[in-house]
């Protein structure tokens, strides 16, 4: 019975010691995390409604939804390889943030919970990565050499009203929690 209480003990304390040594992943949002606490971006729409000027945007957000680019729900245009109608703006989204200076050799990661459709990233004017094609799902992008840390940074995020290579409409949107 003592060797089983002494084991225990040693595999407690291993256990405890182990997790003290993991990498800990610390979140800094960037934008809200959802409709009732949205958080201001720069923001300029190519075309449509409130277009061809740099204004204000909550993000997250849909821009349709906002007032800007051109209102399309309920059009029925889905299945057309080239429909009438369909837009074909572009919302461009500048936001300046500060990295803590304790961030400075590790891991960081800019990660988006969704964006529709077609995304480009840029941070500090530098292009982070591959463009993002799709609508509902994570992605991210490695951004640590990217940063200026204990500084003032500024990420550019593009996003394209419709899917370059095939013509599916959908509503652009940065949409939940970019952190």
């Amino acid at each position: 019975m003592k060797k089983v209480t002494t084991l225990l003990s040693t595999l407690a304390l291993a256990t405890t010691l182990a997790a003290q040594n993991l990498p800990q992943t610390e979140r800094q949002y960037l934008s809200g995390h959802g409709c009732d606490d949205m958080v201001e971006w720069d923001f300029f729409c190519t075309n449509g409604r409130n277009s061809g000027k740099w204004t204000k945007i909550g993000v997250p957000s849909c821009w349709e939804l906002q007032g800007f680019g051109t209102y399309q729900y309920g059009i029925t245009f889905y299945g057309k390889p080239f429909p009438e109608g369909v837009a074909d703006e572009k919302g461009m989204y500048k936001y300046e943030f500060e990295v803590p200076e304790k961030f400075r050799g590790k891991q960081v990661n800019l990660v988006f919970e969704a964006s529709m459709t077609d995304t480009e990233v840029k941070v500090n004017g530098r292009k982070v990565g591959s463009k993002h094609q799709g609508a509902f799902y994570r992605f991210s992008y490695n951004v640590t050499d990217f940063l200026k840390y204990g500084k003032k940074n500024l990420l550019e995020v593009t996003v394209a009203e419709y899917v370059s290579e095939l013509m599916i409409s959908c509503s652009s949107l940065i949409y939940c929690s970019v952190k």
